[in-house]
């Protein structure tokens, strides 16, 4: 009996020393400057419950087949073999690949990433070299301190006691669930700290990825409230708010008129010194930009991908949490679109140096009359994702200016995306700044080649962003800062120079082009003309709203605020309602 409690003493003290490990490792990858050790002693203990419930989970086979011993001892002894390799396997890739899933995109391991993976995505070739390296070698030096001794403290060379058996498994189950109370644990039990960062290494990454992927489908759609009754109450007090002036009169309304939206990849406010300083400021073209147009200083994402920034731009759709919408082409095809709204009395076009086959957003512009993408141009400037910007931006500004009928055109950046190896320049020692003022450069050109056509005159151009970036800061991922993004309105038909400090969100810029170039919004969002004063966006487990005067995040999984400062659940209802108008049909 005795020898049998050693056993799984063994087991738990393997695992519990692997999953320290791993947080240790964590640290070492993210936590550059890190000094504070005794946090790390914090960090064990406050993740400690959730590292019991991931050993509880393994646990529970081992035991269940040590009651079949006496019968087939031999095919358990087998069993138990290809068990735990095949456990520690999956386990090890987790942790490994963990800590970079975290810097590179805010959040714990999931399985989210697979849909860019493959040719077209070009997912994998976006990740530095070192990585892959420093990823593979973790797994395979666990691999070969799993097979030289860590197997050995797993296998058993003695007959298991049932009666410990018997009591360990209550015990195993009382470890997954974490808690003898009402409430099983969950990922708040390690959160402890207002360091995103301690809290994200205390979190076991093994847990965290069962949680997300076990759960992933379980918010579409997403239902906060009884019924939509309620939760239009709720929003109808936002609404109530909107009572700002309107900026039409600094628009000229022309006869003959052209629009132009601009999309940056990944251009964070940050970056961009006009909005944020010199401390990251990358952008000296849209600076210059930004001073002599309509500009906004508090506009936001609508989310944290490009699939979900280019719905918003093109819909005034909301995409929650981990929802990918361009995945539902047969519903999309039956919502306003600014292509399909603009058809008629536009030559309309998409222009991208990348794969439409990116995350499926090629349903986006399939009304486009044009579309140009990775395979329309001609160049030598090309990396992972596609055509290098400068190319791509000569084409558009070159097919801009011949056509002769009004138009309404959208350009996608790409080279700001990682791996940021943008071609024959070099300003910036960070190679996402590099990137960003590499495609700031193309933008002057551009605009430069705009403003000397005739076409100018009667040209509305918006610029602004697909979503913005935890880097270079790597704030918290629901942090505002990180999906603050540039929004400016130029060109010829803006009378007066203006800059705007009343929150908009970029969901809102479909409403604004279609009331500018038919005088008509057939979305459910408001448009720019008159500052909304709230925006909202989502992050991969929470919806967020931004007010003028409140900033409110809501935990999806923990169900409760990170941080509430407004005075009701608006995000929750505007994101209820949302996927209610997109599911029904």
């Amino acid at each position: 009996m005795l020898d049998t409690i050693k056993y799984y003493f063994k087991i738990l003290g393997f695992w519990l020393l692997l999953f320290f490990v791993a947080k240790v490792y964590f640290l070492i990858i993210n936590g550059s400057g890190f000094s504070d050790f005794s946090q790390l002693r914090d960090m064990w203990f406050h993740g400690l419950r959730l590292d019991l419930s991931v050993i509880g989970y393994i646990l529970v086979l081992p035991i269940l087949l040590s009651f079949a011993q006496r019968v087939v001892p031999l095919a358990v002894g087998s069993l138990l073999k290809v068990y735990w390799w095949t456990i520690f396997l999956l386990v090890v890739v987790i942790l490994a690949v963990d800590p970079y899933f975290f810097l590179y995109w805010g959040q714990k391991t999931n399985l989210g990433f697979t849909q860019f993976l493959g040719k077209e995505n070009a997912g994998l070739s976006s990740i530095d070299l070192s990585t892959y390296i420093i990823a593979i070698g973790v797994m395979a030096l666990s691999i070969v301190w799993f097979a030289k001794w860590g197997k050995r403290q797993l296998q058993r060379q003695l007959k298991i006691h049932c009666l410990i058996s018997l009591l360990l498994l209550p015990l195993s189950f009382l470890m997954i669930r974490g808690s003898v109370g009402k409430v099983p644990i969950n990922l708040s039990s390690a959160y402890y700290s207002s360091e995103n960062l301690y809290n994200n290494t205390a979190v076991n990454a093994v847990w965290s990825f069962m949680v997300t992927e076990f759960e992933r489908d379980k918010h579409k759609p997403m239902v906060f409230f009884d019924s939509d009754e309620e939760a239009q109450l709720v929003l109808k007090k936002l609404k109530n708010k909107n009572s700002n002036s309107s900026i039409e009169e600094l628009i000229a309304n022309t006869d003959s008129k052209n629009v132009i939206l601009i999309v940056l990849e990944s251009f964070s406010a940050k970056t961009v010194g006009f909005l944020n300083g010199a401390t990251y400021g990358s952008t000296p073209e849209l600076d210059k930009i930004m001073g002599e147009g309509i500009a906004y200083t508090r506009a936001y994402a609508a989310s944290f991908r490009s699939d979900k920034g280019l719905l918003a731009l093109t819909t005034g759709i909301a995409s929650g949490a981990r929802q990918t919408l361009t995945n539902f082409p047969e519903v999309l095809a039956t919502k306003p679109n600014m292509f399909n709204i603009l058809s008629d009395d536009y030559t309309t076009g998409f222009y991208y140096g990348g794969n439409l086959e990116f995350a499926n957003i090629k349903v986006l512009f399939k009304d486009a009359d044009v579309v140009k993408s990775q395979q329309d141009f001609t160049s030598t400037h090309v990396n992972a994702w596609g055509v290098h910007d400068e190319d791509v931006f000569r084409v558009f500004a070159e097919d801009f200016i011949a056509e002769p009928k009004p138009q309404f055109k959208m350009l996608f950046s790409l080279s700001s995306h990682e791996p940021f190896d943008v071609p024959n320049y070099k300003t910036k020692k960070n190679p996402y700044l590099n990137s960003i003022a590499y495609t700031d450069s193309c933008l002057g050109v551009l605009i430069g080649q705009l403003k000397a056509s005739p076409k100018w005159g009667n040209t509305l151009v918006i610029i602004t962003a697909d979503h913005g970036t935890i880097r270079p800061d790597n704030a918290p991922i629901y942090d505002t800062a990180n999906f603050k993004i540039p929004l400016v309105l130029t060109g010829g038909v803006v009378l007066k120079d203006t800059v705007i400090h009343t929150v908009v969100s970029q969901a809102h810029i479909p409403a604004t082009i279609t009331q500018y170039a038919s005088g008509s919004n057939p979305f459910l969002q408001p448009s720019l003309y008159r500052p909304a004063g709230y925006a909202f966006y989502s992050y991969h487990i929470g919806v967020s709203y931004v007010a003028n005067n409140c900033t409110q995040y809501y935990d999806i999984i923990q169900k409760k605020y990170l941080n509430k400062q407004c005075d009701s659940a608006v995000e929750r209802a505007y994101y209820q309602l949302q996927n209610s108008d997109f599911f029904t049909p």
